[in-house]
């Protein structure tokens, strides 16, 4: 196997991972991540249960929202020369429509 194959597979392997963990199969019993953010901080990196799930620009848009399955979610956010930003949230079964997390990400003085 060459590594563009390898690449290209394990580009599929982590979607899936990814999939998984923020609920995509979980027929119906999912709640839209919704974070607020001001747009200096739209380039900062978004991690749900450890995984990375893309940057909050693209996360922030109607339409290109997370969905979140029931259960405990560790949800951060990551930013260069700021400290990040790390809540657990959690979805009932019977989740509300959304779950809304606020992004301020303070810089650190370092």
């Amino acid at each position: 196997m060459n590594d563009r194959c390898r690449r290209w597979l394990g580009i599929v392997a982590c979607t899936g991972a990814v999939a998984l963990a923020v609920g995509c199969a979980a027929g119906g019993k999912t709640a839209e991540l919704v974070l607020h953010a001001p747009p200096e901080d739209h380039d900062a990196e978004v991690y749900v249960d450890g995984h990375y799930v893309g940057q909050v620009g693209a996360i922030v848009r109607p339409g290109e929202r997370l969905r979140l399955a029931p259960g405990v979610h560790r949800v951060e956010v990551r930013k260069p020369g700021r400290f990040p930003l790390q809540r657990t949230v959690e979805v009932e079964r019977r989740p509300p429509p959304q779950v809304d997390v606020m992004v301020r990400l303070p810089e650190d003085p370092r």
